[in-house]
């Protein structure tokens, strides 16, 4: 189906596109016709001289100095833009310009809790230079690097284009990503001067950024909260600051690649990537955007969903330069029709989101159309995930006849490589054209153009908004290898991609060969370098299967070719697992071993991983032509098809609990059957499902196996003693995790009433005292789930028997840190002392919410459900180990109900609040609950999700997350 949506040059009266214009002025400058299909974008990469600086001129843009020069080389990792231009970012984006007076709206900041702030474009101007002059009075000068912490406000777009305007970089994040997550990488920016706002901040953020970036001079304020004490810089309020220094008169113009961003890489394989965008090449690939392929002008309004921490942001700001009025907005999602409504409120005619959003409001059953005013929008533009077909349907039948352009690129290069035309339809799925003056392709694994399949996006010629280097990366080793290794010569994006004839595109997600597996990154050469030992394998690949049992998760496949005379039975598939597991770690060790003939290769030899993924997958080979081997493809996947456990030995014998626990064993695991010396690691099982497994143990048993005692002895018939010993010994009320002297640590059990997802954690904790658990019953014997202080009370009389009076320790998690939360209260109301209350990641339960804020949260939940579900769009039902009645599921979600409806009284203690660093997105300050009924609340940041999710991310107490979590309860532990 091809959508064919109204576009702005069709409707009555409307001015032809600026594209057209364009066009016709590159046609009168060389005398070649531009008009065929695809003329004019491969014009721009052929011509780049002619094209780049035809759009220089014509764009209006401020400059000095000389264009004769446009490229100083071709190659794309060295080549330079304009080395003769000189010009100011700030000054291009405020000037006065011809159809945008001083009098036409520049920027609106809409607020959640108070009315919107307005500036007309001649505001904006002056209050830019007036702050501009407080920022030189405070010393910071061009070349010097300068870093804002604030919300989406336009407070923060005066700050930023004000230190734009002096000639600093400026590098911006939003205030609630915590200070762990600020110093990761503003450290590498080593800023001179550090500009907050600090409404939702914690003071210890403050604190904390202040105590780790030794490089700042000063710190400097935008609110009106009181002055931070006690820190070794100066500190001062904007206002103040502003009113006494003179205003910035002269704009003064600097090379075209001056430092003007600091953007930072998503740091999925490592710290993330300080990258430096110029000037020049910023404010002329946005430009181009916005007009060329946006038809952005004048008269438009723009609002793009974003925040400080997000290119996006930055995006959005250069639409200033050609006069449009963008529109900011700093507050919650709260429903499906939040947006749309802030669309009709603002008359907003390019609306800027996300397929996230979209599918939310899907997902609702929301009509934007009937709902509000949608007149003056006239396209809707998407990014940050791939959309959906479906997706386009639904714009054209929920919001209207406008386009739904796909735009895709990235942080790296501060813009788009593919995104949307005035002068082409939309074809669902896909985005409209290439950007023009980007040689942007698909190419194979030897760096060949692929058309009308699947293959590695990158850039073949020099680009303006190539970045100008890394930070910390004197001689351009880093930069060289994040983007030129893979095929010299070349941009390599790491984007998957399909080019179809026409020029438009399909995005298919990243490319990189990084295995992730329950949010584990494995590089395959670990595998490969440990199996060398095996005399059996000759060689093998480790490829990335999408999980049939959990969908939007992923597993590892390994595919082995055996050694003539080898064969791939339980012993060697054993030797396999145990090998990877001693010698690598339980991470490398498969879900799935299968045997193949032969391994796919290109025709220069090269092992082809991708290849193999696509057959593991059952999806289609993008690059099967490029192989030396394709009919290997089939044996792979016959491989894979018939690849379910060999059959286990039976046992000789056993007690009457070996056929229930092999029951859960199998459930646990996926498999048919299994025998009493089978190994739960062997057998692929991973840290997550061991805790599912204990958890069925304990809810279809009634009995407790700490994670510890199944640890010595994981097989089959192991579990099956220790749960013979367990029940036949009872389970103590407060056994202890790790013996020690002194006041005992008391951790308060999970929404399954267990403490074994704990294990990691008190393994780790730095301290000599003793950790104890609590053993408590959640539901009553007709299934009926106890209520939170219920609960409590009988942890209460636990504590009290194990340690009559205080002080007190307590620390819980999720559901266990409410509990632990009502008995300190119960603690304190006796008159007892409570040391130390810890809760990790522990969200507020509904009852303590606003209305606004309980709405939010409900939203946002939806927004990430819908998130995931765009990452697995082909999903399978439940099964019903996961949501069936008594499964885990069923039981968490009485545990979840409970927790919604308790109401935490007034707490006047301490509370360390140790918070992960990937919540539930567009809630804001989710804490503000916690803090109305314990004001002296702590909060730290530690990595990691909530909980393990299915998409691959992993929980504050997961493997890669724990060190952490426990480094900071023992530093915070008293």
């Amino acid at each position: 189906m091809t959508l064919v949506p109204i576009r702005p040059a069709e409707q009555a009266g409307a001015a032809l596109p600026q594209l057209a214009g364009f066009r016709a002025l590159l046609e009168e400058v060389t005398g070649i016709p531009l008009d065929g299909p695809g003329a004019l974008h491969a014009f721009s990469v052929e011509h780049p001289d002619v094209f780049w600086r035809t759009l220089l001129t014509w764009s209006g843009l401020p400059w000095s100095g000389s264009a004769g020069t446009v490229l100083t080389g071709a190659d794309v990792e060295t080549a330079r833009f304009f080395p003769g231009v000189r010009l100011n970012y700030a000054e291009a984006l405020l000037r006065p310009l011809p159809g945008a007076d001083d009098g036409q709206p520049a920027l609106t900041a809409v607020h959640a809790d108070r009315p919107a702030d307005r500036w007309t474009r001649g505001a904006l101007r002056a209050e830019v230079a007036r702050v501009a002059g407080a920022l030189t009075a405070l010393g910071l000068g061009a070349g010097e690097r300068m870093v804002l912490i604030a919300p989406h406000t336009g407070g923060t777009v005066v700050a930023a284009l004000a230190g734009a305007a002096v000639g600093a970089a400026v590098s911006t994040a939003s205030p609630d990503m915590g200070a762990a997550a600020l110093l990761g990488r503003f450290q590498q920016v080593e800023p001179v001067l550090l500009v907050l706002d600090r409404a939702g901040m914690p003071g210890e953020t403050v604190r904390a950024l202040l105590a780790g970036l030794p490089t700042v001079r000063r710190l400097l304020v935008l609110d009106d909260l009181p002055l931070p004490g006690g820190v070794d810089v100066p500190v001062h309020r904007l206002a103040e600051v502003r009113d006494a220094a003179p205003p910035l008169t002269d704009w003064a113009h600097r090379p075209f690649d001056h430092p003007l961003f600091v953007m930072f890489s998503s740091g999925t394989t490592g710290p993330p990537k300080a990258m430096v965008h110029g000037a020049g090449g910023t404010l002329l690939e946005h430009v181009k955007e916005h007009r060329l392929h946006g038809d952005l002008r004048p008269a438009d309004t723009l609002y793009f969903h974003t925040t400080t921490a997000w290119m996006m942001w930055n995006w959005q700001l250069s639409a200033l330069a050609l006069g449009a009025h963008i529109v900011l907005y700093d507050g919650p999602v709260s429903g499906p029709e939040t947006l749309w409504e802030l669309v009709a409120a603002h008359g907003v005619t390019v609306f800027g989101t996300s397929p996230a959003y979209l599918q939310l409001c899907q997902d609702a059953g929301y009509r934007p159309t009937d709902a509000v005013d949608l007149s003056r929008v006239r396209a809707v533009l998407s990014t940050g995930a791939v959309l959906h077909d479906w997706q386009f349907d639904w714009v054209a039948d929920a919001v209207g006849p406008v386009p739904l352009q796909s735009i895709s690129g990235g942080t790296d290069i501060i813009g788009c490589f593919v995104l949307g035309s005035p002068e082409l339809p939309v074809r669902r799925g896909r985005a409209q054209t290439r950007s023009l003056g980007l040689d942007v392709a698909a190419v194979d694994e030897d760096g060949r153009e692929v058309v009308g399949r699947v293959g590695e996006l990158v850039c073949r010629r020099p680009f303006p908004s190539r970045p100008v280097g890394f930070l910390r990366d004197p001689d351009g080793t880093r930069f060289s290898a994040a983007y030129f290794a893979d095929h010299p010569g070349m941009w390599t994006h790491g984007d998957l991609v399909e080019f179809d004839g026409d020029g438009s595109a399909r995005l298919h997600g990243r490319s990189d060969g990084v295995l992730n597996v329950d949010g584990v990154r494995i590089g395959p050469s670990e595998i490969y370098t440990v199996l060398r030992g095996l005399p059996d394998i000759a060689d093998s690949m480790a490829v990335e299967q999408r999980d049939p049992d959990r969908p939007g998760s992923s597993r590892m496949v390994l595919l082995v070719v055996l050694r003539p005379g080898a064969r791939l039975d339980r012993v060697l598939e054993m030797a396999v697992r145990r090998t990877l597991r001693s010698q690598a770690s339980p991470a490398h060790v498969p879900a799935l071993v299968v045997a193949v003939p032969e391994l796919p290769l290109t025709h220069n030899g090269k092992r082809s991983e991708r290849a193999a993924r696509d057959a593991v997958n059952g999806d289609p080979v993008v690059n099967a032509a490029a192989l030396r081997n394709p009919g290997c493809l089939d044996a792979i996947r016959a491989a894979v098809t018939a690849g379910a456990p060999p059959a286990s030995v039976q046992p000789a014998g056993g007690d009457g609990l070996l056929p229930e626990v092999r029951r859960i064993w199998c459930a646990a695991l996926g498999i048919d059957d299994a025998g009493p010396d089978d190994d739960f690691g062997d057998l692929g099982g991973t840290s997550r499902q061991v805790l599912s497994l204990l958890r069925r143990i304990r809810l279809d048993l009634g009995v407790d196996v700490p994670v510890q005692e199944f640890g010595r002895r994981p097989t089959l018939g192991g579990l099956a003693a220790a749960v013979a010993v367990a029940g036949a010994s009872g389970t103590p009320s407060a056994p202890v995790l790790r013996p020690g002297q002194g006041r005992p640590l008391f951790l308060v059990p999970d929404a399954w009433g267990q403490l074994n997802l704990y294990g990691g954690l008190v393994e780790r904790l730095a301290t000599g005292r003793p950790v104890l658990g609590l053993h408590l019953t959640l539901d009553d014997d007709d299934g009926r789930h106890r209520s939170v202080p219920e609960v409590a009370a009988q942890a209460l009389t636990r504590i009290r028997e194990a340690q009559p009076h205080g002080p007190y320790s307590l620390l819980g998690y999720s559901f266990g840190g409410l509990v632990a939360y009502e008995v300190a209260a119960r603690l304190r109301a006796a008159g007892e002392e409570v040391r130390f209350l810890g809760l990790v990641d522990v969200l507020p339960p509904f009852a303590a919410y606003t209305r606004r804020e309980a709405r939010a949260r409900g939203w946002a939940r939806r927004l990430e459900t819908a998130r995931r579900r765009l990452r697995a769009p082909l999903r399978r039902a439940p099964s019903a180990e996961s949501g069936g009645p008594g499964s885990e599921g069923a039981f968490f979600a009485g545990s979840q109900r409970v927790a919604d409806a308790y109401l935490p009284p007034a707490y006047d203690g301490a509370v360390t609040y140790y918070l992960a660093e990937e919540r539930l997105p567009l809630v804001g300050n989710s804490l503000s609950a916690w803090r109305r009924v314990a004001p002296h609340l702590l909060v730290t940041e530690v990595p990691g999700a909530h909980m393990d999710l299915d998409d691959g991310r992993t929980g504050v107490l997961g493997g890669p997350n724990v060190p952490t979590l426990a480094a900071r309860v023992s530093a915070t532990l008293a």
